[in-house]
């Protein structure tokens, strides 16, 4: 992987930031209705445990990408189309992830804008980042992180202030029982965003640490869960279930609640910078994944050849994806019960499992 080099802290903002994505504006786990917070933090949790398969993964073959163990674990015949679709998938993920930041600024800041323009922006940017290199990426994820949680505290403070908040529209906590939780866990909370850090196995080879960078990765995972659970809290607190599951960004309703004395209100900036943000760093990694992966297949030395026009592919695909924004969200549902499951988690346990069996057979032939 040359001498490239990704520190643990930068990773625990890549993670962070990944996380964070589209997944800290939209409705995230709303199924189970009031208990969303709480199938949150169990999605949360199996995310934590696939992110243990992966760095299971990572420690056997702690020199390869996914690209790479594929091949090695599965063989050439087989291995090399299924990492070839790998990068189909990452490129799809990354397309997705355009698309959703483009409607989210047409929604709420720049209406008279096409789709095509601002999702044309978004794909040039994130392309002139990766072209400097991931290290760049990983720095200026560093600084990021920290204007994100700024305007998370800010965020908070003010609805606390406004006293739109009202912990009381939580209760009562399980009402319906547990059924809601755990399927919406399964079938939602679990996928996302949690199957989608699968494009990190692209980069772990590049830590500069590997045990504390691990330490790291679980640290980020776990706390961007916290964040995601809050953030469905004050949610449902400031809106109620009704709206908060009605709304496509209910994050959006939330903060336009402040108001403090007629002079602070108005604040739907702070959820349009932390969309930006947080999808920016989304498409980066998925991005970067499919091009790295399709420059391993192909043998291509300098994976940066491939980033503009793969990033041509992308802002196309994020265009034809779907017709209308309705349309985009069924097509996402069905991929995260579909796609991102069979990508995300049973692809690499397979592995994961044939590995261990081959390197058992291996230790007792010797």
């Amino acid at each position: 992987m040359g001498d490239i080099k990704i520190s643990p802290g930068q990773l625990f903002a890549l993670i962070f930031l990944f996380n964070m994505g589209t997944a800290l504006v939209v409705s995230l786990g709303i199924m189970a209705e009031k208990d969303a917070w709480l199938a949150i933090l169990f999605g949360t949790v199996t995310g934590l445990l696939l992110f243990f398969v992966y760095v299971a993964l990572y420690r056997q073959y702690p020199k390869l990408p996914l690209s790479g163990y594929i091949i090695e674990i599965l063989g050439k015949p087989i291995g090399w189309p299924l990492a070839l679709l790998y990068a189909i998938f990452f490129i799809y993920g990354a397309a997705r992830d355009v698309r959703d930041g483009g409607v989210l600024l047409v929604i709420s800041v720049l209406d008279q804008t096409p789709l095509i323009v601002i999702n044309a922006v978004m794909t040039l940017s994130v392309a002139y980042v990766l072209n400097k290199g991931i290290e760049v990426l990983g720095r200026t994820a560093l600084i990021f992180l920290g204007i994100l949680v700024l305007s998370g505290v800010a965020s908070n403070l003010l609805l606390f202030v406004s006293g739109v908040v009202d912990f009381t529209r939580l209760l009562p906590v399980l009402e319906r029982g547990w059924e809601p939780v755990l399927e919406t866990t399964l079938t939602h909370t679990y996928e996302f965003p949690f199957n989608e850090v699968i494009c990190f196995t692209m980069v772990l080879p590049l830590l500069s640490e590997m045990k504390r960078g691990i330490r790291y990765g679980v640290i980020a995972t776990l706390l961007s869960g916290f964040v995601l659970s809050l953030t469905t809290v004050m949610n449902i607190a400031a809106l109620g279930i009704g709206i908060a599951g009605r709304a496509t960004f209910p994050l959006l309703h939330t903060i336009s609640l402040v108001n403090i004395g007629e002079f602070i209100q108005r604040l739907d900036l702070l959820v349009v910078l932390s969309l930006i943000i947080g999808d920016f760093f989304k498409i980066a990694l998925f991005y970067y994944a499919g091009v790295k992966t399709a420059a391993d297949l192909f043998q291509i030395s300098d994976h940066r050849k491939l980033i503009y026009p793969v990033g041509l592919i992308i802002l196309f695909v994020s265009i034809m994806i779907a017709g209308n924004f309705a349309e985009h969200i069924e097509e996402g549902n069905f991929a995260l019960i579909s796609v991102f499951l069979i990508f995300g988690s049973g692809l690499p346990i397979l592995m994961l499992i044939v590995s261990t069996v081959k390197g058992k057979f291996r230790f007792n032939s010797s």
